[in-house]
Protein backbone atom coordinates (compact mmCIF):
# COMPACT_ATOMS: atom_id res chain seq x y z
CA UNK A 1 0.00 0.00 0.00
CA UNK A 2 2.60 2.30 0.47
CA UNK A 3 2.39 3.28 -3.56
CA UNK A 4 -1.02 5.04 -2.68
CA UNK A 5 0.26 8.61 -1.23
CA UNK A 6 -1.19 7.98 2.19
CA UNK A 7 0.72 7.16 5.66
CA UNK A 8 -0.18 6.36 8.81
CA UNK A 9 0.18 8.56 11.46
CA UNK A 10 0.95 6.95 15.10
CA UNK A 11 0.87 8.82 17.78
CA UNK A 12 1.64 7.21 21.22
CA UNK A 13 3.85 8.33 24.10
CA UNK A 14 4.91 4.68 24.77
CA UNK A 15 8.22 4.24 23.37
CA UNK A 16 7.91 0.14 23.15
CA UNK A 17 4.17 0.05 22.10
CA UNK A 18 4.82 3.09 19.32
CA UNK A 19 7.53 1.18 17.80
CA UNK A 20 5.89 -2.58 17.94
CA UNK A 21 3.22 -1.32 16.18
CA UNK A 22 5.12 0.65 13.65
CA UNK A 23 7.02 -2.43 13.18
CA UNK A 24 4.07 -4.76 12.35
CA UNK A 25 2.01 -1.92 10.27
CA UNK A 26 5.04 -1.70 8.05
CA UNK A 27 5.43 -5.31 7.71
CA UNK A 28 1.82 -5.48 6.31
CA UNK A 29 2.62 -2.90 3.57
CA UNK A 30 2.00 0.35 5.25
CA UNK A 31 3.83 3.27 5.33
CA UNK A 32 4.33 5.04 8.84
CA UNK A 33 5.65 8.11 10.74
CA UNK A 34 5.51 7.87 14.37
CA UNK A 35 5.27 10.58 17.15
CA UNK A 36 5.32 10.87 20.83
CA UNK A 37 3.44 14.12 21.12
CA UNK A 38 0.45 16.33 19.56
CA UNK A 39 3.00 18.75 18.81
CA UNK A 40 5.38 16.53 16.79
CA UNK A 41 2.36 15.16 14.61
CA UNK A 42 0.91 18.95 14.04
CA UNK A 43 4.48 19.73 12.52
CA UNK A 44 4.68 16.83 10.43
CA UNK A 45 0.75 17.44 9.78
CA UNK A 46 1.21 20.75 8.36
CA UNK A 47 3.08 19.73 5.73
CA UNK A 48 1.68 16.05 5.02
CA UNK A 49 -1.78 16.05 5.20
CA UNK A 50 -2.82 12.87 3.58
CA UNK A 51 -2.51 10.71 6.42
CA UNK A 52 -4.48 8.58 8.73
CA UNK A 53 -4.24 9.11 12.53
CA UNK A 54 -3.92 6.10 15.18
CA UNK A 55 -3.99 8.02 17.90
CA UNK A 56 -3.85 6.96 22.33
CA UNK A 57 -5.64 8.86 24.29
CA UNK A 58 -3.66 8.62 27.30
CA UNK A 59 -1.13 10.98 25.70
CA UNK A 60 1.56 13.41 27.90
CA UNK A 61 0.37 17.22 27.23
CA UNK A 62 -2.55 17.68 25.23
CA UNK A 63 -4.41 14.69 25.32
CA UNK A 64 -5.76 12.19 22.04
CA UNK A 65 -9.40 13.45 22.25
CA UNK A 66 -8.30 17.12 22.10
CA UNK A 67 -6.33 16.09 18.74
CA UNK A 68 -9.38 13.89 17.63
CA UNK A 69 -11.53 17.37 18.07
CA UNK A 70 -8.74 19.17 16.38
CA UNK A 71 -8.48 17.08 13.72
CA UNK A 72 -12.33 16.95 12.70
CA UNK A 73 -12.76 20.48 13.22
CA UNK A 74 -9.99 21.27 10.20
CA UNK A 75 -10.88 18.49 8.48
CA UNK A 76 -13.96 16.32 8.24
CA UNK A 77 -11.99 13.43 5.87
CA UNK A 78 -9.30 12.38 8.19
CA UNK A 79 -9.34 9.02 9.33
CA UNK A 80 -9.03 8.88 12.98
CA UNK A 81 -8.66 5.63 15.23
CA UNK A 82 -8.32 5.66 18.84
CA UNK A 83 -5.80 2.78 20.30
CA UNK A 84 -6.06 3.25 24.29
CA UNK A 85 -6.29 1.24 27.21
CA UNK A 86 -9.52 2.98 28.07
CA UNK A 87 -12.13 -0.01 28.18
CA UNK A 88 -15.37 2.07 29.55
CA UNK A 89 -18.21 2.20 27.57
CA UNK A 90 -18.70 6.14 28.58
CA UNK A 91 -14.84 5.92 27.52
CA UNK A 92 -15.78 5.03 23.71
CA UNK A 93 -19.00 6.91 23.41
CA UNK A 94 -16.43 10.11 23.85
CA UNK A 95 -14.47 9.35 21.98
CA UNK A 96 -16.79 8.31 18.94
CA UNK A 97 -18.48 11.56 19.77
CA UNK A 98 -15.28 13.76 19.33
CA UNK A 99 -15.63 12.15 15.57
CA UNK A 100 -12.96 9.48 15.33
CA UNK A 101 -13.83 6.35 13.17
CA UNK A 102 -12.77 3.62 14.89
CA UNK A 103 -11.96 3.14 18.65
CA UNK A 104 -9.85 -0.25 19.52
CA UNK A 105 -9.35 -1.19 23.48
CA UNK A 106 -5.52 -2.18 24.18
CA UNK A 107 -4.43 -5.05 23.58
CA UNK A 108 -5.15 -4.10 19.63
CA UNK A 109 -5.83 -6.96 17.37
CA UNK A 110 -3.71 -6.01 14.40
CA UNK A 111 -5.86 -7.79 11.58
CA UNK A 112 -8.76 -6.09 12.98
CA UNK A 113 -6.46 -2.78 12.90
CA UNK A 114 -5.57 -3.12 9.53
CA UNK A 115 -8.90 -3.63 8.28
CA UNK A 116 -10.08 -0.56 9.83
CA UNK A 117 -7.22 1.50 8.05
CA UNK A 118 -7.42 -0.39 4.55
CA UNK A 119 -11.18 0.90 4.63
CA UNK A 120 -10.02 4.24 6.23
CA UNK A 121 -7.64 4.03 3.18
CA UNK A 122 -10.22 4.46 0.48
CA UNK A 123 -11.10 8.08 1.54
CA UNK A 124 -7.42 9.02 -0.74
CA UNK A 125 -8.44 6.30 -3.76
CA UNK A 126 -10.07 9.75 -5.93
CA UNK A 127 -8.93 13.14 -5.58
CA UNK A 128 -11.16 15.52 -3.64
CA UNK A 129 -11.82 17.73 -7.42
CA UNK A 130 -12.72 14.75 -9.09
CA UNK A 131 -16.04 15.04 -10.69
CA UNK A 132 -18.32 12.61 -10.07
CA UNK A 133 -22.28 12.18 -10.35
CA UNK A 134 -24.10 12.48 -7.67
CA UNK A 135 -26.30 9.99 -5.52
CA UNK A 136 -29.43 11.36 -4.87
CA UNK A 137 -33.49 11.21 -4.37
CA UNK A 138 -36.27 13.03 -3.53
CA UNK A 139 -35.97 16.12 -1.16
CA UNK A 140 -32.69 17.71 -3.03
CA UNK A 141 -30.62 15.62 -0.98
CA UNK A 142 -27.20 14.57 -3.16
CA UNK A 143 -24.05 12.87 -2.28
CA UNK A 144 -21.00 12.97 -4.31
CA UNK A 145 -19.48 9.45 -3.52
CA UNK A 146 -15.71 10.71 -4.82
CA UNK A 147 -15.40 14.31 -2.70
CA UNK A 148 -17.48 13.38 0.19
CA UNK A 149 -19.81 16.28 0.12
CA UNK A 150 -23.06 16.56 0.65
CA UNK A 151 -25.32 18.67 -1.02
CA UNK A 152 -28.70 19.93 0.23
CA UNK A 153 -31.48 21.42 -1.04
CA UNK A 154 -30.69 24.86 -0.19
CA UNK A 155 -27.32 24.16 -2.47
CA UNK A 156 -25.44 24.29 0.71
CA UNK A 157 -22.12 21.85 0.45
CA UNK A 158 -21.12 19.63 3.62
CA UNK A 159 -18.12 17.08 3.60
CA UNK A 160 -19.10 13.98 5.41
CA UNK A 161 -16.71 11.46 7.20
CA UNK A 162 -16.34 8.63 5.60
CA UNK A 163 -18.87 6.62 8.46
CA UNK A 164 -21.05 9.57 7.93
CA UNK A 165 -21.32 8.87 3.71
CA UNK A 166 -21.94 5.42 4.07
CA UNK A 167 -24.64 5.12 6.56
CA UNK A 168 -26.06 8.38 4.27
CA UNK A 169 -25.92 6.28 1.37
CA UNK A 170 -27.54 3.33 2.99
CA UNK A 171 -30.24 5.15 4.06
CA UNK A 172 -30.75 7.00 0.91
CA UNK A 173 -30.97 3.57 -0.51
CA UNK A 174 -33.99 2.73 1.38
CA UNK A 175 -35.48 5.87 1.61
CA UNK A 176 -38.98 6.07 2.89
CA UNK A 177 -38.23 2.97 4.29
CA UNK A 178 -36.50 1.28 7.71
CA UNK A 179 -33.28 1.27 7.20
CA UNK A 180 -32.00 -1.28 10.22
CA UNK A 181 -29.22 -0.84 12.79
CA UNK A 182 -27.61 -4.02 11.58
CA UNK A 183 -27.75 -2.72 7.99
CA UNK A 184 -26.28 1.14 8.66
CA UNK A 185 -23.27 -1.50 10.94
CA UNK A 186 -23.08 -3.44 7.69
CA UNK A 187 -22.41 -0.12 5.56
CA UNK A 188 -19.43 0.91 7.77
CA UNK A 189 -18.02 -2.44 7.74
CA UNK A 190 -18.84 -3.86 11.03
CA UNK A 191 -20.75 -7.06 12.00
CA UNK A 192 -23.87 -6.23 12.40
CA UNK A 193 -24.48 -8.99 15.21
CA UNK A 194 -21.02 -7.37 17.16
CA UNK A 195 -21.27 -3.33 16.70
CA UNK A 196 -22.69 -1.42 19.52
CA UNK A 197 -25.74 0.21 18.80
CA UNK A 198 -25.28 3.10 20.69
CA UNK A 199 -21.82 3.23 17.43
CA UNK A 200 -24.60 3.94 15.08
CA UNK A 201 -26.65 6.29 17.48
CA UNK A 202 -23.71 8.77 17.56
CA UNK A 203 -22.78 9.29 13.91
CA UNK A 204 -26.43 9.60 12.94
CA UNK A 205 -26.81 12.08 15.55
CA UNK A 206 -23.02 13.78 15.06
CA UNK A 207 -24.38 14.01 11.26
CA UNK A 208 -27.75 15.22 12.07
CA UNK A 209 -26.06 18.51 14.24
CA UNK A 210 -23.30 18.60 11.36
CA UNK A 211 -26.42 19.70 9.00
CA UNK A 212 -28.13 21.50 11.07
CA UNK A 213 -25.35 23.78 12.51
CA UNK A 214 -23.59 24.32 8.41
CA UNK A 215 -26.52 23.91 6.13
CA UNK A 216 -29.47 25.73 8.01
CA UNK A 217 -31.41 22.85 7.19
CA UNK A 218 -32.72 19.83 9.42
CA UNK A 219 -31.62 16.27 8.28
CA UNK A 220 -34.96 14.67 7.52
CA UNK A 221 -33.79 11.44 9.17
CA UNK A 222 -36.01 9.37 11.93
CA UNK A 223 -35.41 7.07 14.33
CA UNK A 224 -37.62 4.37 14.84
CA UNK A 225 -37.61 2.60 18.40
CA UNK A 226 -35.65 -0.65 18.18
CA UNK A 227 -35.41 -1.04 14.31
CA UNK A 228 -33.28 1.96 12.66
CA UNK A 229 -33.66 5.15 11.01
CA UNK A 230 -35.97 5.96 7.77
CA UNK A 231 -34.85 8.92 5.87
CA UNK A 232 -38.30 10.67 4.27
CA UNK A 233 -37.50 12.43 1.45
CA UNK A 234 -40.04 14.67 -0.27
CA UNK A 235 -40.27 13.45 -3.96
Amino acid sequence: MKDEGFTVSVVEDEAVLRQEMAFQLRHNGFAVETFESAAAFYRYLATHPRTIAVLDIGLSGEDGLSVCRYLRQHDERMGIVFVTARSLREDRLEGLARGADAYLVKPVDMDELMLILKRLAARFAQDDSAAAPARGGGGGWQLDPFSGFLLAPNQARLRLSMNEQQVFKALLARSGEVCRTGELALAIGFNPDEVDKHRIEVIVSRLRSKVERECGLVLPVRSVRGQGYVLELVA
